[in-house]
């Protein structure tokens, strides 16, 4: 007979395994009066072999069949005569090894078998989820475990609280911070930087007031645009548009600088291809020029052509053509040439941009980089008083990679501010730039002078 070492229940020697659980079956273990006796200091281990002959002390194979080996208790006191001897090592059983042992137990606890399921997999189920319940609760409710998971939930719940209401509380300060809270304006230095626009609001191209694209009688959306220039060394100056008209002849180029004459003549009126509706007569007696430039000595910009700015064509801005901003052909609103109509118009968000302006950091698409900024070094004045603090400037970072327009936020005495400035003009870097186009953008500089 063999003895399932689960169920405990017996089956005849020819079962492999037990029809129960499927649990491998061994030999009975044959008790012996040596076994059942009480174990001195003495008494040690051996294995014998089913294979052994009678007179040297191994069992019979009658005793055990199928050549397999037991292990039995033996006294060395008793004189006993002893088998062939073999180490043993006891291993700890593995953590997975327990838990399968446990989930094995469980499920024969509650005849959790193959045929069970095929019989009633309803009733399976119901067994099988009330048996693993009742184990995974038995577990939970230890003492032990209870306090582990309890004080690991308390753990974690901390950590993660901590780090948010840390997150909340930067945030709250950096929002709070105002960096040019305690600045003072000391003084300027060359001409003072231009006022930031404001945003328009949408609207359609043009220079003039309303919502309407031009001189048609229906609402159509103006398209086109003009640029020019003389190959001057400087950006083109701020001034008054030439008289608008959409009919090409007669038009003379706007020139800040017009030739002088030596033979009076009647005079042709300085004129740009651009519809009357969309751009504002301006009466005033001043210059011709771009009515966006910063720039205030009297260029017709680095463009091609005639006209005024950084484009070619005859006309005033970026683009190419005889009319005005970026855009192509003649008229204004960016793209190809087009008549709008509705009325007069302009001064919103569908106006051209203006790429001559100086930016915002917030307002272009790649910030300028400063590659180098050389150290403003100390004065002997500033030395001897032992003068320290920080210069702050704020500055224009040019298209043309120049620093211009400096003007001081904070300064030091003895020098430094001077120091600062000169520093700041050695300074290289890459423009910005917005749309694909190099422009100029502020920028603020701070200097540290400290003694160590």
């Amino acid at each position: 007979m063999k003895q399932c070492s689960t169920c405990k229940e017996e089956f005849a020697d020819k079962f492999g395994f037990c029809p129960v659980d499927g649990t491998p079956l061994g030999v009975a273990v044959v008790e012996t009066e040596s076994a059942a006796a009480p174990r001195t200091p003495d008494e040690s281990f051996m294995t014998v072999s089913a294979k052994g002959a009678n007179g040297n002390g191994s069992a019979s194979p009658e005793e055990f069949p199928h050549d397999e080996e037991v292990t039995v208790a033996s006294s060395a006191a008793a004189g006993a005569p002893r088998g062939e001897y073999h180490l043993t090592f006891i291993q700890d059983e593995g953590l997975t090894r327990r838990l399968v042992r446990e989930v094995k137990a469980v499920g024969h606890d509650a005849e959790l078998t193959w045929p069970e399921f095929k019989k009633d997999p309803v009733g399976f189920t119901r067994r099988s989820a009330a048996a693993y319940g009742s184990a995974g609760w038995k577990f939970v409710s230890q003492r032990n475990v209870a306090v582990a998971i309890v004080a690991a939930v308390v753990v974690i719940g901390s950590v993660v609280g901590l780090v948010i209401a840390l997150e909340r509380l930067r945030g709250q300060q950096l929002a709070e911070v105002n960096p040019y809270e305690n600045l003072e304006v000391v003084g300027y230095v060359e001409n003072e930087v231009p006022k930031e626009q404001p945003t328009p609001d949408k609207g359609t191209a043009g220079l003039n007031e309303g919502k309407g694209g031009g001189s048609k009688p229906k609402q159509d959306k103006p398209g086109g645009g003009g640029g020019g220039g003389r190959q001057d060394q400087t950006p083109a100056s701020q001034g008054k548009l030439p008289t608008a008209q959409l009919e090409v002849p007669p038009i003379l180029t706007a020139n800040p600088n017009p030739p002088k004459i030596t033979q009076p003549h009647l005079p042709t009126p300085v004129t740009i291809q651009l519809d009357p509706l969309l751009a504002k007569n301006d009466p005033r007696p001043i210059p011709y020029g771009d009515p966006r430039a910063t720039a205030t000595i009297p260029s017709s910009g680095t463009g091609r052509g005639g006209g005024m700015g950084d484009g070619t064509g005859g006309g005033v801005g970026t683009g190419s053509g005889t009319g005005y901003g970026p855009g192509n052909g003649y008229n204004t609103g960016g793209g190809d040439a087009h008549e709008g109509g509705g009325g007069a118009g302009g001064g919103g968000g569908g106006a051209p941009e203006d790429y001559r302006r100086t930016f915002r950091p917030t307002e272009v698409t790649r910030k300028a980089v400063i590659t180098a900024k050389p150290e403003p070094g100390f004065t002997e004045e500033a030395r001897k008083n032992n003068v320290t603090g920080t210069v702050r400037l704020r500055a224009i970072l040019h298209a043309n990679g120049e620093v211009s327009n400096i003007s001081i936020v904070k300064g030091l005495p003895d020098g430094l501010t001077e120091k600062a400035i000169a520093a700041a003009r050695q300074i290289k870097f890459r423009p910005a730039q917005k749309d694909g186009r190099t422009v100029s953008q502020y920028v603020v500089l701070e200097y540290n002078f400290n003694i160590y």
